[in-house]
């Protein structure tokens, strides 16, 4: 099933509420006395540093602090790695959005020490998947890369990800979220009974579980958002954001997957640097959501319906509001890489995808 590999299923231990961060120092401590603090930016780290530090003084831990504003590459790796090194850290912690959390878990892996991610919004699930994205120096995707050990622990402080964090990174981690179904129904269409082992068969049915709970509630969590409301719905949320879709990632690792939403994200980050620069993942992932359910052989209902909340969700739904350009060309472009990183070679497919891509096109386009 998994050809000799160890499974990883989640995360040492996982912690969601407010003044989550003040644990850190007693759950580091089992790892080591030693820990280095990585931060994504001087914003990050004025936020959260006076509770970092504050826990790993109650626990009498050394520590060492890092600001790294630089991208998730392996050049970045190795720089956090030799960091850890010349500082003789036990411990890595990642605070911050997906970048950073990417960036603590691969330097962990050079060097061979545990990590703990503080996930600063529910824009991603980074925090609790067992992998991380590298990128080139010339920012395109090079690889995913699957951790040795499994993050050790998760610190999900509502006080962050809640009251102190823009509307936009709540909606875009959980558009993004929404992908997991749709993409799962399109391996199956794809690849038949091929890769259906248990643990991928259980992440299909969560994915299913938080797709229609995202359409049934997200308008409302989104609402409660807004006013600030300290609701059940918005923990819960937050929980599928991170945990759940995390989860759904780790389970699905032994098994074949196939994702046209993600390629098209991996499509402009390679042929449209300038568009990824602006937009979140979540939101360029969301945004082809109506084109992998075309392909789906979803209905004009289905599509119409997810559009309409995408509106709602207040992200992108059309190649003009990225600033994508009219031009069929760059389209055409468009089509041929993402049918090509897909990995299945059916000149129908790509046909569908072509026609796909029209849902994402304004009406004047």
């Amino acid at each position: 099933m998994f050809d000799g590999n160890h499974v990883q299923t989640g995360a040492g231990r996982y912690f969601q509420c407010h003044g989550a961060l003040k644990r850190l120092g007693q759950e580091a401590a089992d790892y080591g006395e030693r820990i280095l603090i990585l931060f994504g930016d001087e914003t990050v780290k004025a936020k959260t540093g006076k509770r970092i530090e504050e826990s790993l003084q109650d626990q009498g831990l050394q520590y060492t602090e890092l600001v790294y504003e630089g991208p998730s590459t392996r050049e970045g790796f190795l720089r956090v790695a030799e960091k850890i090194k010349k500082f003789q850290a036990q411990v890595i912690v990642g605070v911050g959005g997906g970048r950073i959390l990417d960036i603590a878990k691969g330097a962990s892996d050079l060097a061979d020490i545990r990590v703990f991610t503080a996930p600063t919004s529910a824009a991603t699930c980074a925090a609790y998947a067992v992998l991380y994205v590298e990128y080139g120096e010339d920012g395109r995707l090079a690889q995913s890369c699957f951790m040795k050990h499994e993050t050790s622990g998760v610190l999900a402080d509502l006080d962050y990800i809640l009251d102190d964090c823009p509307l936009r990174y709540f909606a875009s981690g959980l558009v993004d979220a929404m992908a997991k179904n749709p993409e799962f129904i399109f391996t199956s269409l794809c690849l038949g009974d091929a890769g259906k082992i248990p643990p991928v068969e259980a992440a299909v049915r969560i994915a299913r579980y938080t797709y229609d709970k995202y359409l049934e509630s997200g308008r409302q969590a989104v609402e409660d958002f807004r006013n600030k409301a300290d609701s059940q719905l918005l923990d819960d949320i937050v929980n599928m954001n991170i945990m759940m879709t995390g989860l759904i990632s780790n389970l699905s690792v032994g098994g074949k997957s196939l994702a046209l939403a993600h390629n098209y994200y991996d499509a402009i980050c390679c042929l449209h640097h300038e568009i990824r620069k602006n937009f979140l993942h979540g939101e360029l992932v969301g945004m082809a959501l109506p084109m992998q359910i075309y392909v789906n052989g979803g209905t004009e209902e289905e599509i119409r319906t997810l559009q309409s909340f995408l509106k709602d969700m207040e992200v992108p739904v059309t190649l003009e509001d990225v600033g994508f350009p009219r031009d069929e060309k760059a389209l055409e472009e468009l089509v041929e890489y993402i049918y090509r990183v897909t990995h299945y070679e059916d000149e129908g497919l790509k046909k569908k995808i072509r026609e796909g891509m029209e849902y994402l096109k304004a009406t004047n386009w």
